[in-house]
Order: structure tokens, then C-alpha cells, then sequence
């Protein structure tokens, strides 16, 4: 090198090829050779041989430390462009092969000692060319090149020693075959080129990494499937190896240009389904496990390569220069992969899904929520404890973004042309995933229920607009029941706090009778369906609503009266008038204890018609009236909507103080 290109070497190694290992100088040195073979006029007969030299064979039958790497070829040898290419930084002579005229220095990088001895032609002449590949100022030293008698053939030998690496270099013969290969596949890819025949020796073992592909079972690395795959505006190729010896190798995406890897990805990072090794019976019936290599080459890619050819010039995502990223390729790639290995893929996929159901059924206050869970990126075996942050993660976003819809319908219920009737029984649809487990956010939920409550209870009546069903709707679904209804789908607390444990309940529900004449809620505190033996005497609940403001009822006949309504529907589940679902009759006792809470307003003359037509006694608050009927074993209370909705919050209030979640 001349005095004013002088660079030192040593220094400029401490921060080339970051992201390289000792296995990117082997892959360079055989990449050189299969190049040099390439440049005979016959390369037919081309072979590179690969010698391993270790220290001392352990006892413990591991494979000992490898300290020097011999790699011969029989191709043109270091001629003259050879060699000054060698010589030179960033040399051009195989920039059209992607080549950036760097590759010796990965040489130096992992090993001390690097030497290198070649015959070649020159004016029909042999000649051999021996040098070191220097650390300081020059690239080349020592060198001699002198006359040969030419009973040599043409050809080079690399020497790599005394590896200076720092991470240890031990492999054994098979894994150093496998990682070879999978870094030149690419030689193996376009079925019109033949590559050379690359022999790995390990003292007695040795390994011909051409022999180790083939089309079947039998071969340790099968070629699988080949195509394009379209990203972008762009076209690329990929063909895909299945690699049986898989050691603890991942399956990947791989991009290559110019014959040579730059970058991998695990495909699980895309398709969880990946994440370890696949099985399949070979032809004698045994298991083998396999795992996928899919390369991705083309124009693009050979064009785009780094110039120490260890990563692309474009992002993860296209950007002014480049219309497709990193990540682009290898989403569409796994993709590709995931079409390829369907079978495989979809046989996990459905067994992860399964138990994320399984785990649901034993916390069914997170069965709601399994729609709305992205089983494609979940891990393949997620364990208990990843389901349950997937879960929880899940029920905080909908919860979050149910509780923003409850806030905002409170805060436009005064617009003009809302249909509220629509948007509350839309919106208590939506509510229904609301999960009770996390008790903080179970209270900030309930704060902005009531505030919705004490927004609907203010509506201005002129609007057409079902006033009761909405207040309705809001502590229970109308026309449901139980059956498809569950704990997590009401807000019957705002009436009773013991209702949340209620099992069977009847909201306005026409199978629960035929007659047109049927209790608001009707509420059963164990299941209809076993109400037999010692449980008939369990509690029955039943709530009749009327619509604020209406006081119409007193002067009714008692088909308007909502005390005589509820005496009603106790004396007719008390004949077995009112059917269950199913059609059976639900089963009463003579001690079966009733509860009727009537839900209405109460000017004077209600109040006036509750204690001296009613015979009812006021509670001390001056809101509320109850009475006992122990003909029937009924007890009826009622309550006014402004008691409803005061007591649902003083009853909160300490909750919502404690745990932050005031309004």
C-alpha cells in the first residue's frame, strides 16, 4: 500500500463486523474458493477441502477446542487480480458478484494467524504464490512468488490459526458441516448450477456437505419447496430447505444476496406456530425432528447488501429510497412458510387455542373476553401464566374502551337527535365483557354506570324516547334471561348487592310466560331447573319499574297497580302458572320466601295512596315504604328512583373514596 492509504489494520478490526462470528470467515473462505473453482475453464472436477485441527481430545468424549482451519481448493489459484484484489480495501474486482472487498479482514477478526499458499498460471507458466495476511500497516507481507515445475495443480490453501474469538469454537464435525451449509444453501438453490464438492475432515470423520441434500427423508437437509413471493411492488424468490439435524437451531427466514446470507429472523418472531422443532416418521418408522430454512433471494437484495455484506441499506419498512423494508420481506416470507407447513401450523394453532379455552372454562370471568384475543401472535405453548396476561391484557383494552363509550353516552345523552334508547341497549351490549376480578376497576366500571344512571334519570321526557326500558337496560338486558345472560351481564347491584349471586333471573322475558303480563325481572336465587326437595324454599325476587315521573298508576285499575302486579306474580308462580324456558313448571312451597321491590316515583299523592291505601310504613329516610304479606309469604317494598340511585351510592362511596375512582 502506498504511504497516504495506510490504514491500521488492527485498530480497524476492533470495529468491523459486529455482527459477524467465526463461522462468517469459514463461509468467506469457502465462498472465495467456490469463486475460484468458478473461474476454470472446466470446474466440473471442483473440490474444496475443509481440515479441522483441534487441541487435545478430551476425556469426557466432548469435542476439544478447534484451533486451526485448513481450506483448499483446486481453482485458479491467487493469479495476479486475485491477489491485488486481496491487497486492497473495498477492492471492486467482484463487486458485480456482490462482492465489497472486504472479506479477509473476517480472516483476521477471529484468527491470529493467517497465511496463504497458491499455484497458479501465469504466461502459461505455473507459479506459487506463498504470503501472510498482515495486522499492521499491510495486508499482504512477506510475500514470495516464484517459479513452479508445475506438477502442482492449480489451486490455494487457506490457513486460518490460533483462533482469537470470544465466544468458544468446539463444534463437532456435524454441527460445523450444518453451519456451513446453511450459510451457502443459496449455492444449492438454481438447479442449472452444480456446486463443488466441499469435504470436511475431523481427524478419521469426514463430511461431503453436497451429500447431506437431497429430495427425501433420507437426506439430512431437504430441499422443500420453491417460488416468489410478491412484497410490495417488489418480486423475490425463495426456495426452502427442511434441515433434520437440527441441534439447537431455529427455524428462519434467511436473506441472502449473492449467493451468500446477510440476515436471518426467526420465523416465530412472525408464525409462533415455529417456535421448535417439527416431527415426522421416517421411512422406517422412526421420528425425526426437522426444522425450516427458507431463503429469500433477488436483484433487490444483491443490490441493497452493506458493503461488509452483514446487513441491507434499507430499514425495517420502506422509506424515500427503498419501497420495501427488512421486515416486509420476512413478514411475506413467513407467510409463504406458514401456506407451506399448514398442516403442521394449523394441527399447534388449534392445540394453543384449545387451551387458552381450557384455562377460560376454569376463569370464566375471562370467557367473554377469548374473542377478542389475537391467537396468531400468542406463543405456541403459552403457560399459565402467559394466558393469563394475555387474558388480562385483553379484558383492560375492552374494559378501557367500553368504559370511554359508558362516559361519552353520559356526557351527549342532552344532544339533540341521539336515538339514547338505541345507544344505551347498544352500549349495555358491549358492557357485558366487563370482568369483576380486578376490584378497583370493578368500582371505577361502577361509577360511570351510575353516573349514566343519574344522567338517564335527568332526561328531559319531551324527546321520543322509552324512558323506563332505558333505566331498565341499564340493570338488566330486556328481554333476556339467564340462559343468555351471565353474572358479568348486569348491573343488578344498583338494586341489591346479594342480586349479583342471583342464578336464574327473567328480565321482561317472554318465554318465562305466555301471558303479556309478566314481572319487569324476576330473580331466582338458586337454579329454576333445581328447585326440588329442600330448595324450593329458596328466595324469589321480582321487580316491577315504572317510568319516572309517572304517578298515573294510583288511579289505575290493578292492572297498572304495581303492588298488586307483583302480588300477582307471586300468587301465579305460587299455582305454577309461570314456566320455566324449557316449558316445566317451576316448583314453589308454601315456605318459598318472596321479595317484590317496586321502582317508581312518589309525589304526595303516591305517598298518600302507599300508606293509606297500601297500608305500607315508611322507611326512616322518608323514600322508601315496605310491608309484609305473610299470607302469601311476600315482602314488597318501594322504592322511588332517587333512593335507588342515592343508596347505590352511598353503599359505593367508601369504595369509590379508597380505590380512586371518583368521578
Amino acid at each position: 500500500m502506498n504511504q497516504g492509504s495506510k490504514i491500521y489494520l488492527e485498530k480497524y478490526l476492533e470495529d468491523f463486523g459486529k455482527k459477524s462470528t467465526v463461522y462468517t470467515a469459514i463461509v468467506e473462505a469457502v465462498t472465495n474458493a467456490i469463486e475460484a473453482i468458478e473461474q476454470k475453464e472446466n470446474s466440473s472436477d471442483g473440490e474444496i477441502h475443509i481440515h479441522i485441527d483441534r487441541d487435545n481430545v478430551l476425556l469426557d468424549e466432548t469435542s476439544a477446542k478447534i484451533n486451526k482451519i485448513t481450506i483448499s481448493d483446486n481453482g485458479v489459484g491467487f493469479v495476479d487480480a486475485n491477489r491485488n484484489s486481496f491487497n486492497t480495501l473495498y477492492s471492486q474486482q467482484k463487486s458485480e458478484s456482490g462482492g465489497k472487498g472486504l472479506g479477509r479482514m473476517f480472516f483476521a477478526k477471529y484468527f491470529k494467524n493467517v497465511s496463504v499458499e497458491s499455484t497458479y498460471i501465469k504466461d502459461n507458466k505455473y507459479r506459487t504464490r506463498k504470503f501472510a495476511l498482515g495486522r499492521k500497516y499491510e495486508i499482504i507481507e512477506d510475500e514470495q512468488d516464484t517459479q513452479a515445475d508445475g506438477t502442482i495443480p492449480t489451486g490455494a490453501k487457506l490457513v486460518l490459526s490460533e483462533y482469537a474469538g470470544n465466544v468458544d469454537f468446539d463444534d463437532d464435525i456435524d454441527r460445523f458441516a450444518h453451519r456451513v451449509l446453511e450459510k451457502i444453501l443459496n449455492y444449492f438453490v438454481v438447479e442449472k448450477y452444480t456446486c463443488p464438492k466441499i469435504i470436511i475432515h475431523d481427524g478419521t470423520e469426514t463430511r461431503v456437505l453436497n451429500d447431506l441434500i437431497g429430495d427425501t427423508d433420507s437426506f439430512a437437509i431437504q430441499s422443500k419447496n420453491t417460488g416468489e413471493i410478491a412484497v410490495g411492488e417488489k418480486t423475490l424468490s425463495y426456495k426452502m430447505f427442511e434441515l433434520q439435524s437440527v441441534f439447537t437451531q431455529k427455524s428462519k427466514i434467511m436473506l441472502t444476496a449473492n449467493h451468500k446470507v446477510v440476515t436471518d429472523a426467526k420465523l416465530e418472531d412472525y408464525v409462533p406456530e415455529f417456535a421448535t422443532d417439527f416431527t415426522k416418521q421416517d421411512e422406517e418408522g422412526k421420528e425425526r425432528k426437522y426444522i425450516v430454512r427458507l431463503y429469500v433471494y433477488g436483484n433487490y437484495l444483491d443490490e441493497a447488501v452493506n458493503n461488509e455484506r452483514s446487513d441491507f441499506n434499507f430499514g425495517d419498512h420502506e422509506d424515500l429510497v427503498y419501497p420495501i423494508g427488512k421486515k416486509d420481506i420476512e413478514e411475506s416470507a413467513a407467510k409463504e412458510a406458514k401456506k407451506i407447513l399448514k398442516t403442521e401450523v394449523t394441527t399447534r394453532f388449534t392445540e394453543k387455542k384449545k387451551r387458552v379455552e381450557e384455562y377460560a372454562e376454569d376463569n370464566i370471568w375471562y370467557k367473554n373476553y377469548l374473542e377478542h384475543v389475537d391467537f396468531e401472535k400468542m406463543k405456541m405453548s403459552p403457560s399459565n401464566t402467559d394466558i393469563e396476561a394475555e387474558l388480562h391484557k385483553v379484558k383492560f383494552e375492552q374494559d378501557a374502551q367500553r368504559k370511554a363509550k359508558v362516559a361519552n353516552l353520559a356526557n351527549n345523552l342532552d344532544v339533540k337527535g341521539v336515538n339514547v334508547q338505541e345507544e344505551v341497549e347498544k352500549l349495555v351490549s358491549e358492557m357485558n365483557d366487563t370482568d369483576r376480578s380486578n376490584l378497583a376497576q370493578y368500582m371505577a366500571f361502577r361509577q360511570v354506570v351510575l353516573n349514566l344512571f343519574e344522567k338517564a334519570l335527568e332526561w328531559d321526557n319531551n324527546e321520543k324516547f322509552e324512558k323506563e326500558k332505558t333505566l331498565h337496560s341499564i340493570i338488566f338486558p330486556v328481554n333476556h334471561n339467564s340462559d343468555d345472560t351471565t353474572y358479568d351481564e348486569h348491573n343488578l347491584w344498583i338494586l341489591d348487592e346479594k342480586l349479583n349471586f342471583t342464578s336464574w333471573i327473567s328480565s321482561d322475558k317472554s318465554t318465562f310466560t305466555e301471558s303479556a303480563d309478566r314481572p319487569d325481572i324476576a330473580a331466582f336465587h338458586y337454579p329454576v331447573s333445581y328447585r326440588e326437595g329442600e330448595e324450593v324454599h329458596s328466595p324469589v325476587s321480582i321487580f316491577e319499574f315504572k317510568k319516572p315521573s309517572r304517578t298515573d298508576f294510583i288511579n289505575k285499575s290493578s292492572d297498572e297497580d304495581p303492588i298488586e302486579q307483583i302480588v300477582r306474580y307471586v300468587n301465579q308462580l305460587r299455582d305454577g302458572k309461570l314456566k320455566q324456558p324449557n316449558g316445566r313448571e317451576i316448583d314453589t312451597a308454601e315456605n318459598t320466601p318472596f321479595y317484590g321491590y317496586v321502582i317508581a316515583s312518589a309525589n304526595n299523592d303516591v305517598k298518600k295512596w302507599l300508606t293509606d291505601v297500601k297500608d305500607m310504613k315508611m322507611t326512616p329516610d322518608g323514600s322508601g315504604w315496605f310491608k309484609n304479606m305473610d299470607n302469601i309469604n311476600l315482602r314488597v317494598e318501594f322504592i322511588t328512583w332517587d333512593k335507588l340511585l342515592k343508596d347505590a351510592k352511598i353503599r359505593h362511596r367508601i369504595f369509590f373514596e379508597k380505590l380512586g375512582a371518583q368521578k
